[in-house]
């Protein structure tokens, strides 16, 4: 049991490149599955009206997004899952980017810091903090974790070879 908490620890801190892996493209993919209730419409409103579609897009991110690309979209584009998919890709990239120009690897709690906290909260993954903030991205990362574990280890069941009888 202890060898598979360790496994999972690992995996999930992203320090073993020999483990099972995410993509940034399949973590994009999950995000709706953690933000909103499974078959919500892309019309849902969240965070008291601050958060559009089933990415809960803020203005932050899409005013993040447009200086990133160079852009000019409204905000009300992030009830365009297609689309809110393009901005939490871009926007992740190129932060991604940014931490392994900072010469480290790029994890699974930085991209949930980074899409929960803002572009900066990636250096509370190794530099926690004793605030409200690192308790609210403690608590998002608590409610996706399951989720990447289970599409992690569905991916792995997939990739084994099937028995034969």
């Amino acid at each position: 049991m202890i060898y598979k908490v360790t496994a999972l620890l690992l995996l999930l801190t992203g320090c073993c490149p020999a483990a099972p892996s995410i993509t940034l493209e399949e973590f994009v993919k999950l995000i709706p599955l953690w933000e909103v209730p499974y078959g919500s419409r892309p019309t849902i409103v969240g965070d008291g009206g601050l958060a559009y579609g089933v990415y809960q897009i803020h203005q932050v991110m899409v005013d993040d997004y447009n200086r990133i690309t160079g852009s000019k979209v409204a905000h009300t584009v992030a009830f365009d899952p297609d689309f809110s998919f393009v901005i939490a890709f871009k926007v992740l990239e190129h932060y991604s980017a940014h931490i392994r120009g900072r010469g480290e690897e790029v994890n699974i709690n930085h991209l949930l810091f980074i899409w929960n906290g803002g572009g900066g909260a990636w250096t509370r993954v190794s530099n926690p903090k004793d605030d409200l903030k690192q308790d609210n991205l403690l608590r998002y990362k608590r409610r996706a974790i399951p989720i990447i574990k289970e599409y992690i280890n569905g991916k792995e069941r997939r990739r084994q070879p099937k028995e034969r009888a």
